[in-house]
């Protein structure tokens, strides 16, 4: 069984993160939910050009969920990305210089403008981007260290049998767990692990994961959720399906179907 680490103090009530954020002052759930949207495709097109792994860039936006329950969201958001960034790879080992990452988001967000380290915009955004990280720090009391789905793929992949075969659930499981992984990846740029830890968010995307295994294959009737399987990640059912919900709940709030987060639930069945 996957052992929890202590309480998570950055877990909030859903209608803390729905109704008492500090942005609900100024704007609409669906206005807030659809920003979060715009910092993760930014993100990941920061990504893209820093050649950043996704353990990178889901801490940040873990960072930055965090961040926003405690401060409102401004036009600073894209420097707040930045700076989120940064903090991220110097703790997951894929530092990149500060000046790069700023050069690399002033470009992404002013793609019509010629942009380089003697330009008055990349300075702005070098100098946004290092106070933005200290701001981010202090109100995140510098605890940085995030639990991450990666550990538990892992965990689960060793509890693998020697011989899977007959049984498809365990001859699938390196896809169903990556595919799971990838799930909670675009689901991060909605604030759903700041209302479940990972373990649970982990268990209802591995839950709906298997579901769709039996859709698509629907001639092998052998991919099932072993009984028990969620004792390993230390989660029930029921915690993942209340998880689940709350997703449905964010995405019925913010409905567009080409948002990074709606690729995960879009047509997808349920899992109760």
């Amino acid at each position: 069984m996957t052992e929890h680490p202590k309480p998570n103090t950055w877990l909030f009530s859903g209608d803390d993160v729905l109704n008492r954020s500090p942005s609900r002052k100024q704007m609409s759930l669906s206005q807030i939910l659809k920003v979060y949207e715009s910092i993760y495709d930014f993100l990941v097109r920061l990504a893209s050009v820093l050649k950043l792994d996704g353990r990178t860039i889901l801490a940040a936006t873990i960072y930055i969920h965090r961040f926003y329950m405690r401060m409102p969201i401004t036009t600073s958001k894209y420097f707040v990305a930045c700076a989120a960034v940064a903090i991220s790879c110097k703790l997951h080992d894929t530092y990149r210089p500060p000046d790069k990452i700023a050069l690399t988001g002033c470009q992404i967000k002013h793609p019509g403008k010629q942009v380089d380290q003697h330009s008055s915009t990349f300075w702005s955004w070098r100098d946004q981007l290092l106070h933005r990280e200290e701001v981010i720090l202090k109100n995140l009391n510098f605890e940085v260290s995030v639990d991450l789905p990666y550990e538990i793929t892992e965990e689960l992949l060793k509890q693998q049998p020697k011989d899977p075969k007959g049984n498809g659930f365990y001859e699938k499981l390196p896809d169903i767990l990556k595919i799971t992984t990838s799930k909670i990846e675009l689901l991060s740029a909605l604030p759903v692990l700041v209302v479940f830890d990972i373990y649970t968010l982990y268990g209802a995307m591995l839950i709906l994961t298997v579901k769709e295994a039996k859709q698509k294959f629907d001639d092998i009737d052998a991919i099932n959720l072993p009984e028990g399987y969620l004792d390993s990640i230390g989660v029930t059912a029921d915690e993942c399906f209340e998880c689940y919900q709350f997703v449905l709940k964010l995405r019925s709030l913010c409905e567009d179907p080409q948002l990074p987060s709606h690729r995960i639930v879009a047509g997808t069945p349920s899992i109760a």
